[in-house]
């Protein structure tokens, strides 16, 4: 007697549905967009290093040789390509400071390294860092509609999601600003305390995040300071300025030359 195939039962649930086809066209279209965007950012970037940091839409654009409805188009206004520019600026500030504190050996020179380079910084771009933190803080509100603009423009200009827009193309998408910044050096400089400090000097959390997070804004604080002072012979220069913020971050923030107070008795 002839064997037959007995076919087996065809699997339960719905059959997977097939990958969606990528359109070619569209995905070239977003890679230019976001090489342009780029381009526009880094343009916008050396013309706010050369006209200060309240130039408007329309010196930067000309300054750049472009229209101003072309960066009205990629970034929406002026708090747009603010943004842009900050999440392109601090981003590869984060990653040298970050490649400092790598190099370093102990926690001092940590410190060092984060404070010359943050200093370096600000004194060689001071104009476009102050275009960055001219920006006020983004409620979520206005981040919701500023999304919903984005998507919309995109749309309009070339009839396809804006997604390759939401962020520079270099910086894996992610959306880097300000407070942003902020919260990730100060994470790093937390880390350098627990890596290189002995056991029975570690802080422990909160009291590990509040004393990092205060570093910072002293950091911050004295750096905009000494970057707001005109140059001339009252503006200490970048290294004494270096030395003093490490002496205030690594040994406390009394004032230079100040005895230190006794221990309480017990």
């Amino acid at each position: 007697m002839k064997h037959v195939d007995t076919p087996e039962p065809a699997p339960e649930g719905p059959a997977p549905e097939p990958a969606p086809a990528v359109d070619g066209r569209s995905s070239r279209w977003a890679r230019h967009r976001a090489q342009r965007r780029i381009e526009l950012i880094r343009t916008a970037r050396s013309a706010v290093d050369e006209l200060g940091a309240q130039a408007s839409m329309e010196e930067i654009a000309s300054a750049c040789k472009t229209s101003k409805s072309v960066y009205y188009r990629y970034f929406g206004d002026k708090a747009g390509l603010q943004r842009a520019v900050g999440e392109y600026t601090v981003a590869r500030m984060r990653d040298r400071l970050e490649e400092a504190a790598r190099a370093a050996g102990s926690f001092e020179d940590t410190v060092e390294a984060m404070v010359a380079e943050y200093l370096l910084s600000i004194e060689r771009s001071a104009p476009v860092y102050r275009f960055v933190v001219a920006l006020p803080p983004e409620t979520g509100r206005a981040r919701h509609e500023r999304h919903r603009a984005e998507r919309g423009r995109g749309e309009r200009a070339c009839g396809e999601p804006s997604g390759a827009d939401e962020a520079p193309a270099e910086s894996g998408g992610e959306r880097y600003g300000i407070q942003e910044f902020v919260e990730s050096v100060t994470a790093l400089l937390a880390q350098a305390h627990v890596r290189h400090s002995p056991a029975a000097q570690r802080l422990a959390e909160p009291v590990l995040g509040y004393w990092a997070a205060s570093t910072i804004g002293m950091v911050r604080g004295a750096g905009e300071a000494w970057m707001s002072t005109p140059a001339g012979t009252e503006r200490l220069s970048r290294e004494r300025m270096t030395e003093l913020i490490v002496g205030w971050a690594v040994d406390g923030l009394r004032p230079p030359g100040a005895p230190v107070p006794e221990p309480p008795s017990t």
